[in-house]
């Protein structure tokens, strides 16, 4: 780890930063995973999300991907250069959606993220169950002197 980062690398904590808001949106991770078999209509990309979608042990909710929420967060993607958007000329109107390179490219490269989290699924079970902090105001015990 030592020749990726130093602590306090500016860099490093810049870009993730950045990766954080690249894949900040429920449904990214969805689309990337259902793209990566290919090519998919917009219908096709809704049904595969759809049928992927399980319980989430996070927020206790099994959720389903709407409409608006899907055209939103593909255009999001499209924009970041994660996936490609092709209208085909038929009636009626048919999209298809691609990943580029990139997108690609970032579920490879997520892999040894994800592999990390099987190795680890007890801390994150543990982080599952423990109550949600993340509005409560710290106490001043907490913070370094």
């Amino acid at each position: 780890m030592g020749a990726y980062m130093v602590t306090g690398d500016a860099r490093y904590l810049a870009r993730s930063r950045d990766l954080r808001h690249v894949l900040n949106g429920e449904w990214i991770t969805h689309i990337l995973v259902a793209l990566n078999a290919g090519p998919l209509h917009y219908n096709e990309l809704h049904a595969a999300i759809q049928e992927m979608t399980t319980f989430d042990p996070w927020t206790g909710l099994v959720r389903k991907i709407q409409s608006r929420a899907l055209g939103r967060t593909l255009r999001r993607m499209e924009t970041a250069g994660l996936v490609d958007r092709v209208e085909e000329r038929t009636f009626p109107r048919s999209v298809v959606y691609s990943l580029t390179p990139a997108g690609a490219d970032l579920l490879v490269r997520a892999r040894p993220l994800i592999d990390w989290a099987e190795e680890n699924l007890d801390l994150i079970e543990r982080l599952q169950k423990a109550p949600d902090d993340g509005d409560q105001p710290q106490d001043d015990e907490d913070q370094p002197d």
